[in-house]
């Protein structure tokens, strides 16, 4: 018995891992940001359209959390998105980022 509870627990936090890519970002998207429309709640990043969560969570490589203020055009994001279709976070990725999918 200890050993099955074992077996499923190490699976349970093993699973989130594989939904990550290299870098350790569990994002769903990539691109650049094209425009940012904050006060209507809209961001265009690869030429596409995106509303965004009011709170919306945003990461850069060494921090958890950071304001909206800073995400900027031209810069490379990573992204996650609620079964609606709304951004609920955004990851800054470093210029030099390539993404493998």
């Amino acid at each position: 018995m200890i050993r099955m509870l074992i077996v499923v627990l190490a699976l349970l936090v093993a699973f989130p891992a594989f939904s990550q890519d290299s870098s350790g970002k569990d994002f769903q998207r990539t691109g650049t940001v094209d425009a940012i429309y904050a006060t209507e709640g809209r961001i265009v990043i690869g030429d596409i359209p995106y509303p965004f969560s009011p709170n919306v969570i945003v990461h850069s490589t060494n921090s958890y959390r950071l304001p909206f203020s800073r995400v900027r055009t031209g810069v490379k994001v990573g992204f996650k998105m609620s079964s609606a279709g709304e951004i609920t976070e955004l990851w800054l990725l470093p210029k030099n980022y390539s993404d493998r999918r």
